[in-house]
């Protein structure tokens, strides 16, 4: 068992001291592991939205898209990642409260280990990305040396971010997230102003990427230190080929779901550009930005609460796991149907402001993308408490079928429907998670309730009508004032919050969401 740190006399061991531990405050612990996240999303996302016209200007509409695609592309290094440091942030955040701290030290060596080994094959990899990039992206010959050096720039970030990983998955799992609060996204704001300096003294590619570079170096050391100064044991253990092999294997589960994952959802501008070409791949990720934004903000919400819900799954109290997890299914309908209202009001205008209403894909397409990124935070939301169980087999199957009829439908529609035939094809291919991981979890609760009830059918019907009406609306408004659309954005937000609070959701949901909000202490920062 863990204990509070306390003081030692001459010649006192650390591990033969017991001393009662302080009960932890979960709920105040989801809140501030939350709102670090959303600070640091935050603070990506208007950094995003200042630069992003100097990257686009500096780049052209075509380069953007070659942009967008290599930063997808390069992911596919992560084929042969095993995620050890996800699973150690779930094993930490699993037997957090009933292991001994030399367990902890020998899983942090074992996942180094192994993190460490798949290193040479991903630079293999790496290397052939890099070299089949410019065809992928079909760019003219003169731009093929320049795009191999940047995806290889990339690609070496990746790598760099591979290894860092494994400080801020042990401040994760030890539910401890919350100790580097704006420190992240203050590296964010330094790094875009790098970038526009970048662009703007002609760098190019090159320039971002090596920025990139820059801030994931700076970004892993300072999680060093904040390792180091809040959890005072951190450092390695004794481990063994039998560990190793272990970890290893769960470790080769994980990269297996990561794989067929990142297939599903980092494939989507490489398909379009591929398929359509590198303009509606710019079309398509700048009209994405504001329902990304929420996505973002919505899943760093979930992953500030779910390592004290994993440490509820691992101690067997499901009954309120059951109730966490209905509480911020709550809150997502709330924020996802407020905001999303805004969204499909006022994008058109938003996009017409900051980059022209030439890179607008359409008030449909606009729809569509909106409902992928809701999709996204509620099968999340399921995914991250069944990855703290440790049991990544149905996961994975379930991830095969979902990545394979994507693919397939992408391949069948995008030729003839462009932006909106991708958007289908992922709504589609995704309603293998969306229904499937609610099932699986409810399996391993051994919850025998039914899936469709009032709290999930009563906020859906709400949710369509409110789209619905917001996307027809969505047709006639266009604003071209700053002032005036933040007035538009802010009146929408919190007039389709109060709708959606009395006729979205019914009295229980309003009941236990008000009661677990109420008791958050908003300015205590421990």
């Amino acid at each position: 068992m863990i204990n509070e740190t306390i003081a030692l006399r001459p010649g006192e061991d650390i591990h033969k001291i017991v001393q009662p531990k302080k009960k932890e405050d979960l709920k105040q612990r989801a809140y501030l592991n939350s709102l670090s996240s959303i600070i640091d999303y935050a603070g990506a996302q208007i950094t995003g939205f200042i630069i992003n016209p100097f990257i686009v200007r500096g780049l052209g509409s075509s380069m953007y898209g070659v942009w967008q695609m290599l930063g997808q592309m390069t992911g596919y290094t992560k084929i042969v990642d095993t995620r050890a440091t996800q699973v150690l942030k779930w094993t930490l955040a699993n037997k957090r409260d009933v292991a001994e701290i030399e367990e902890f030290k020998t899983d942090i060596t074992t996942a180094l280990i192994v993190t460490a080994i798949t290193l040479p094959i991903s630079l293999i990899i790496g290397a052939a990305i890099s070299w089949y990039s410019p065809y992928i992206t079909q760019a003219d010959e003169k731009y093929y040396s320049l795009i191999r050096i940047t995806c290889a720039l990339l690609i070496s970030c990746l790598i760099i971010n591979k290894f860092f990983g494994l400080f801020e998955a042990i401040l994760g799992g030890m539910n401890l997230g919350y100790k580097r609060m704006g420190l992240r996204a203050a590296i964010i704001v330094l790094g875009g102003a790098l970038k526009v300096l970048a662009i703007t003294r002609g760098f190019g590619l090159i320039g971002l990427s090596c920025v990139q570079i820059l801030v994931s170096i700076v970004t892993g050391y300072s999680f060093y230190i904040i390792l180091k100064k809040n959890i005072p044991w951190f450092s390695l253990g004794k481990t063994n080929l039998s560990k190793v092999k272990s970890f290893g294997k769960l470790s080769g589960w994980f990269m297996v779901f990561t794989t067929i994952k990142m297939f599903l959802l980092s494939s989507d501008k490489i398909i379009l550009g591929y398929l359509a070409g590198t303009v509606y791949v710019s079309k398509y990720a700048l009209t994405m930005f504001s329902s990304l934004a929420v996505q973002g903000a919505l899943v760093a919400v979930i992953t500030g609460m779910t390592p004290g819900i994993c440490s509820l799954f691992g101690k067997g109290e499901y009954d309120k796991v059951k109730k966490a997890r209905r509480v911020m299914i709550s809150i997502v309908w709330l924020l996802s149907v407020s905001v999303g209202v805004a969204i499909l009001l006022l994008n058109k205008s938003f996009i017409h402001l900051w980059v022209g209403t030439k890179h607008y894909a359409g008030n449909i397409e606009n729809l569509l993308i909106l409902l992928i990124s809701i999709q996204v935070v509620f099968f999340q939301l399921d995914s991250f408490i069944i990855s703290a169980t440790l049991n990544m087999k149905s996961k994975v199957l379930l991830s095969a079928c979902a990545s394979a009829l994507t693919i397939l439908l992408s391949f069948l529609l995008v030729n003839k429907f462009y932006i909106v035939g991708l958007c289908i094809s992922t709504l589609l291919g995704r309603m293998f998670y969306t229904i499937g991981f609610p099932r699986l979890l409810k399996k391993q609760m051994k919850d025998d309730t039914p899936v469709f009830t009032r709290q999930l059918i009563q906020p859906l019907l709400i949710l369509i009508l409110f789209f619905t009406l917001a996307t027809y609306a969505g047709q006639y408004i266009f604003i071209s004032n700053w002032l005036y659309l933040l007035c538009g954005g802010s009146i929408s937000l919190i007039l389709s919050a109060v709708l959606f609070w009395f006729t979205g959701m019914e009295p229980t949901m309003r009941k236990e969401t008000w009661n677990v909000l109420s008791r958050i202490k908003l300015m205590r920062m421990k």
